[in-house]
């Protein structure tokens, strides 16, 4: 589905399969699976060594940061109140405190935790998400649930789930620019029977979609939207989120892709293993 097109009134969604097919494999549906898969390989391999060096990098700065943040604050212990120094050592304590949530991320990224499944139902996990992003997203942007069909539960972490919901719901918000908008998460399920790719065999799915009323994104802005540290120039986030956003989703047997178009908003697009009826 195009961003902002309603699913139809039963909830299913006839062009899933191909749809993902195209948005997954810039080669499109026809390019050949074993092309597809070398170059899924050699992703991985280029992601497994980013995850070492990342997890170095963090191991090293971390001991700098340490340094840093210990001797300002016996410099701290020493000056006086109203001291002219003050100032400064107020900069030095908020970009090291910023430096330390940036190696947390990494450390993230290179030591990402066990996945922890266990049978949940979405629509609780969705509404709980949306209670937290009340308090944090301004009243001028909507934000809307809308629950299709009775959809079947998933295997799934149920905090690693909110914690995509919540990040893929922020970076909407983000693309707002601070204007009004509305935000929607919708939920559906339908079998992919006509899976021609590798990336998720057929069988039932439950297909979350997360999409704003934003100005879209450009190709060029779409092609490297997970890339890790790409971020929007007004975000002020790091640019990991949606990298381990679709990691997470990766890890739970699923895929997440992307869609936009200039003028026709931002569509993230979550589709899970569903379960067999209880």
């Amino acid at each position: 589905m195009k961003p902002g097109h309603p699913h139809p009134a039963d909830g299913s969604n006839p062009d899933l399969a191909a749809e993902i097919d195209a948005l997954t494999h810039p080669g499109g549906p026809g390019a050949p699976a074993a092309g597809r898969a070398e170059s899924k390989l050699l992703l991985e391999q280029k992601f497994h060594a980013l995850n070492q060096l990342s997890g170095s990098i963090a191991h090293e700065f971390n001991n700098i940061i340490a340094g840093i943040l210990g001797s300002a604050e016996l410099v701290a212990m020493d000056i006086q109140d109203g001291h002219p120094a003050h100032e400064s050592l107020k900069q030095i304590f908020e970009a090291s405190n910023r430096a330390r949530e940036f190696l947390h991320k990494l450390r993230t990224f290179s030591q990402r935790p066990p996945v922890d499944p266990k049978p949940v139902s979405l629509p609780p996990i969705i509404e709980e998400s949306l209670q937290i992003l009340r308090g944090v997203i301004p009243d001028k942007v909507e934000l809307q649930f809308r629950n299709h069909s009775a959809c079947p539960r998933v295997n799934a972490d149920a905090a690693q789930l909110q914690q995509v919901i919540l990040d893929l719901c922020l970076h909407c918000w983000q693309g707002l620019h601070e204007r009004r908008g509305l935000i929607t998460v919708s939920l559906a399920g339908g079998p992919l029977t006509k899976m021609c790719s590798p990336v998720l065999p057929p069988g039932d799915y439950v297909h979350l979609t997360i999409q704003d009323d934003s100005h879209g994104l450009e190709p060029h802005a779409l092609k490297k939207l997970f890339d890790p540290f790409h971020t929007r120039r007004s975000s002020k986030k790091i640019g990991l989120e949606l990298f381990l956003a679709r990691e997470t989703i990766h890890a739970h047997q699923g895929e997440l892709v992307a869609e936009s178009a200039p003028g026709q908003g931002l569509a993230f697009h979550v589709l899970l293993p569903a379960l067999p009826p209880a």
